[in-house]
């Protein structure tokens, strides 16, 4: 296949927001997790740069080097993607590989002034390895599946055109990730407890505990669920896409409690409360699915705000707690930390994107009504 691209393609490539949103979301969050918790900075007792002459460490983690390099293939694929339509694909290849390689020189450096991270040339090593691998992977689907390809023409055909779908994309994205943080409840994002020092008087227990989960999870499978049916073109495409994100959600909720937790607990989420929860947020969907794009929104945003109301009313669950104690100071807590952030500020970006959306239309319906007389 040659280095120019077919026009479609190429005009694809520059138009689309989805990549670039993609790509500037993972970039922060991956310099979040590498240089969490952001605290007790202080001047190296030797140069900041000496990680680059130490040589190669007289013992490897391979759960490092796999973290690393998983890690950074998400950037050089999306890099890559960005880059395609506006350059030959080698040189937006190319061009990927050394970012991420720099990007991680950058990192490795900060790290130097952070008593908690260590600074280690392997790392440089192995994230630039994950980042040519993302972009091998770029090179082989970008353009079939990816860009102007497969998926490409069943967003097309299934979704509405238009950066606000992007947005959704994104938004819907970020939030499969909030799952893999284990210290929420089933798609209970939005604890922000620890902002306000507020008691509300509520205490714990089992019975209240079962409603509280039940209706977190209910709620928000809800929100979700009315998102997708205000970019969806069809009922029957938004039946298909919501079974796919839940199924997703709901896995990586398993590998979750499987991998962060020592003993590892694949089904820790699995409670009478979110199982009811899960129901009883299908059935709230299917009886209002067929509404119409702009009271989906608004229905999501009422769901959205409802559960993240529900999630800092409710007490602390003192079994999780304990739980959590272990991962708290596990090997994952800069992972673990990225996605509490993330979690916790999900439902405020979703809601006031579905602000925004519903003042626009509200805006432009008189307007539109006016042009048509």
């Amino acid at each position: 296949m040659s280095d120019s691209l077919p026009l479609s393609f190429a005009r694809y490539a520059r138009s689309s927001r989805l990549v670039a949103y993609l790509t500037v979301a993972y970039l922060l969050l991956v310099v979040y997790a590498s240089l969490y918790p952001f605290a007790d900075w202080r001047i190296p007792n030797d140069e900041a740069t000496r990680f680059l002459f130490a040589g190669w460490p007289s013992y490897i983690v391979v759960s490092d080097v796999v973290i690393n390099v998983l890690a950074y293939a998400p950037l050089g694929l999306l890099l890559t993607l960005l880059w395609m339509g506006r350059m030959p694909r080698w040189a937006a290849a190319a061009l990927a590989v050394v970012v991420g390689m720099l990007l991680s020189l950058a990192i490795e450096f900060a790290q130097a002034y952070l008593p908690t991270r260590v600074s280690s040339i392997d790392d440089v090593l192995t994230n630039s390895a994950g980042a040519l691998c993302g972009a091998v992977a770029a090179l082989a689907w970008g353009e079939r599946w990816l860009l102007s390809g497969e998926l490409h023409r069943l967003r097309e055909r299934h979704f509405r055109a238009g950066a606000r779908t992007d947005l959704a994309f994104l938004l819907l994205a970020l939030w499969l990730l909030t799952q893999l943080n284990a210290e929420i409840w089933l798609f209970g994002n939005g604890d922000l407890r620890h902002l306000v020092s507020v008691d509300f008087g509520v205490r714990f227990s089992a019975d209240a505990y079962l409603f509280l989960e039940a209706g977190v999870a209910a709620l928000n499978f809800a929100g979700v669920a009315f998102l997708v049916v205000a970019i969806a073109r069809s009922l029957a495409a938004a039946a298909v896409t919501v079974a796919a994100l839940i199924l997703t959600a709901l896995m990586l909720k398993t590998i979750a409690s499987m991998a962060l937790f020592i003993p590892g607990n694949p089904a820790l989420w699995l409670t009478p409360g979110s199982l009811s929860g899960l129901v009883a947020g299908a059935l709230l969907w299917l009886a209002l699915a067929r509404c119409s794009p702009a009271n989906a929104m608004r229905l999501s945003a009422v769901c959205f705000a409802a559960g993240f109301s529900l999630v800092n009313l409710a007490p602390e669950n003192p079994y999780l707690v304990a739980a959590l104690q272990i991962l708290r100071r596990g090997h994952f807590l800069p992972f673990n930390s990225m996605t509490g952030l993330l979690s916790s500020w999900w439902p405020v970006l979703v809601f006031a994107y579905l602000v925004f959306l519903i003042r626009v239309d509200d805006e432009d319906r008189p307007n539109t009504g006016r042009s048509a007389t």
